[in-house]
């Protein structure tokens, strides 16, 4: 993801101004949240603090944003094209959070009907198939949109090269776009947690260890890199083994249903806070073209709507 909606950025050769306190504290959590990508892991804790690192880098960067020292260096008719496309790119991040935070709320609603049929008991096997068949069938669905929705983003390549001649200005670019791309990687991330792995290995597919948790003695999952949604998915699959209803497998379904519930339910609530944030960045960028829009009138009317819209 650190190709993605990128920026050349070249520095002319004019001299280098002191940065301000806040844009290193800002950068030096972008560092910070870089870094901890390093690892694959995308637990319900790990995502957590990746959410709210991301959170405490939005706040940082819209108070740099709101800046007199950013006010001044990004409001010159130069610069127009330059936010415009910054703009653009943050648009893109904000449709990318919202298709993220719309599938955790589907998936929540999805385990939250499968809940009330455990709940029920009742109907027999055959309904219990079908609304454990109908829940996973509809998850597939789900799994392809996400999935669809970053190979999209992993196709879109922004190769163009832009002269700054600000050394301030460079810093605040490359601030807003490390924080898009971030921001990306971290919603990919948190997207992993309710959606199908990747599993290249042979003896890690899916098949296999399908395979191995329904022999009669049951082997752990420990060390076999699959995410939440697959494991509470093996589980309903040995609850569906079953020729008659094991009240007790019944109620430990239940069990890891409701606590995937709690977890969905808690990154939900923390991309809902990363997409507010998002939007609040967005109209802070806005702020300052329509500024610019209004002192030098180098727009026409329709093409601001446009752009504020």
């Amino acid at each position: 993801m650190e190709n993605q909606m990128t920026t050349n950025l070249v520095r002319s050769t004019s001299l280098p101004t002191a940065t301000h306190p806040l844009i290193v504290s800002a950068e030096e959590q972008l560092q910070r949240l870089k870094s901890s990508q390093g690892t694959s892991t995308s637990s319900h804790s790990t995502i957590c603090q990746r959410l709210d690192g991301l959170r405490k880098l939005y706040d940082c960067v819209d108070d740099v944003l709101h800046l007199p020292l950013s006010q001044q260096v990004l409001s010159h008719e130069k610069h127009v094209k330059l936010l415009e496309h910054v703009s653009n790119d943050s648009l893109k991040v904000l449709d990318t959070c919202s298709i993220t935070k719309d599938a955790f709320s589907q998936m929540k609603g999805r385990v939250q009907l499968l809940e009330s049929c455990l709940r029920r008991k009742r109907g027999g096997e055959f309904s219990l198939s079908n609304e454990v068949n109908a829940y996973m069938a509809s998850n597939k669905k789900l799994n392809k949109v996400i999935c669809k929705c970053f190979k999209d983003l992993h196709k879109k390549e922004n190769d163009q090269t832009i002269i700054i001649e600000d050394s301030d200005l460079t810093s605040l670019v490359s601030l807003i776009k490390g924080l898009e791309d971030v921001t990306l990687t971290v919603l990919e991330s948190a997207s992993s947690f309710i959606s199908y792995t990747k599993m290249k290995s042979k003896q890690n597919s899916w098949s296999w260890v399908v395979s191995k948790l329904l022999k009669p003695k049951r082997v752990s999952c420990e060390g076999i890199d699959i995410s939440e949604i697959e494991k509470l998915n093996m589980e309903l699959l040995l609850l569906l083994r079953n020729e008659k209803i094991d009240h007790s497998q019944i109620l430990s379904a239940l069990k890891k249903l409701l606590v995937f519930e709690s977890s969905i339910q808690e990154l939900e609530d923390g991309l809902g806070a990363i997409f507010r944030l998002l939007l609040k960045n967005r109209v802070s960028l806005l702020n300052i073209l329509h500024y610019i829009c209004a002192m030098f009138s180098i727009w026409g009317s329709n093409l601001v709507y446009t752009i504020l819209s």
